[in-house]
């Protein structure tokens, strides 16, 4: 009986009804991507901080004129560094059976390097930088780089879309041994080499997706002057870069450097205080719908009044109509929900149609803005009702049913 007497209470007054959802999906939207916004601004360093072993705090990016390998390899041996090296993508000789496989996933991607195979080089002492999960096969950090023939030894970790080749098999180049020393979990990921130029505000994820990539070890001089260092159990990033300028000052070496949290609140500054400026603005909006929402329903049981005043007379109690109230809202909060479904998703994925990072945004949708959304304006619709109900027992059914109902 309650819920025919919800439903009729939509139908009758199909008006106010829509007037209610139309405020309750403006409420839901800006809710959504207030949170979703929140969301996207804490996975940036979250996920970096998550996927590096020593953590975002405990890692910094050195700077240096050139590369010096005696002055990396010296840093290397010293008991407060953990990680010292760099990441750089190049593109080497497109052997079939890697090429083959990489084109069919990367091709349409803005970074594939065309006619080369891709492969992420790391030098052995950073090899620690992230965390690697293998399906099979042994961690570069026990592996022989003795050069072979006059020429250089990697070992590459392919990606989970290169299953099917075998461990032990070797590519060969003018000047290099490539030998696949294992096969990556599908949930491997690996720390993006555009982060040692600093967080860019513009970007949202600086993690690289593994499945079709090939990470590729080498013993030798860092490939590039700027890279990574990383603080040891026990020790803090301070007392790293502390010994940096013991050593740097020792080689006479120009050395700079920035901590990955500095580089991010530098970097995030102005955001943050255009997002603050945001949500505050968010919050005004939806305190007035909400103050809207509480005028409509009470409009809406004045003209009710008289009905509800014949129900109380022919033996309906004030607990049955108030559960009525309470199920006509949640039934009006949950039609604007599914109505904003579809709305934030066509928003999303226009404003992002170019961005790789859709799906990191729709996933901020679906196990954070939704879940959130509509817990808020479910809790914002009951206490509404619960306040109407309060206001309903302040009234006898004579005063009613005198009401108008126009």
């Amino acid at each position: 009986m309650v819920i025919r007497f919800a439903i009729d209470t939509i139908i009758n007054h199909i008006r106010q009804s829509l007037i209610s959802i139309l405020l309750l999906v403006i409420s839901i939207i800006l809710i959504i991507f207030s949170t979703m916004i929140r969301f996207s601004h804490d996975y940036v360093y979250s996920s970096v901080d998550k996927l590096l072993n020593s953590g975002a705090e405990k890692t910094a990016i050195l700077r240096m004129e050139e590369n010096n390998y005696d002055f990396v390899k010296e840093l290397a041996k010293q008991p407060e560094i953990s990680t010292i090296g760099c990441t750089t993508t190049f593109g080497i000789e497109p052997f079939p059976e890697l090429y083959n496989i990489q084109k069919q996933y990367k091709s349409n991607t803005e970074e594939y390097l065309g006619d080369y195979l891709e492969v992420i080089e790391i030098n052995k002492t950073a090899a620690t930088l992230c965390d690697l999960t293998l399906i099979k096969g042994r961690k570069p950090i026990d592996l022989d780089y003795t050069p072979r023939n006059e020429k250089d030894v990697e070992y590459m970790y392919l990606g989970s879309y290169f299953s099917d080749i075998q461990i032990g098999t070797e590519f060969e180049d003018e000047y290099t041994i490539f030998i696949v020393a294992g096969i990556l979990d599908s949930s491997q990921r690996w720390i993006s080499e555009s982060l040692l130029n600093g967080f860019d505000i513009n970007t949202i994820d600086y993690t690289i997706d593994c499945k079709s990539s090939i990470l590729s070890f080498y013993d030798g001089n860092p490939s590039s002057s700027d890279m990574w260092v990383c603080a040891a159990n026990n020790y803090n990033i301070s007392q790293v870069i502390n010994v940096v300028n013991k050593l740097a000052n020792k080689n006479n070496i120009d050395v700079r450097y920035t901590t990955l949290k500095a580089s991010y609140e530098h970097s995030a500054q102005d955001w943050i205080i255009l997002n603050s400026i945001l949500s505050k603005l968010i919050v005004i909006v939806c305190f007035s719908c909400v103050l809207m929402l509480i005028c409509y329903q009470l409009y809406r049981i004045l003209i009710m009044k008289k009905e509800m005043g014949i129900m109380l007379s022919v033996g309906f109690s004030i607990s049955e109509i108030s559960k009525a109230m309470i199920l006509s809202n949640i039934i009006l909060s949950l039609i604007a929900f599914l109505l904003v479904i579809p709305i934030s998703f066509f928003v999303v994925k226009w404003w992002f149609r170019t961005n790789s990072v859709i799906d990191i945004v729709c996933k901020a949708l679906l196990k954070y803005s939704y879940p959130v959304s509509l817990g808020v304006i479910l809790c914002i619709t009951i206490i509404i009702s619960i306040f109407i109900t309060r206001f309903l027992k302040k009234l006898s059914p004579l005063e009613m049913i005198g009401g108008q109902n126009d």
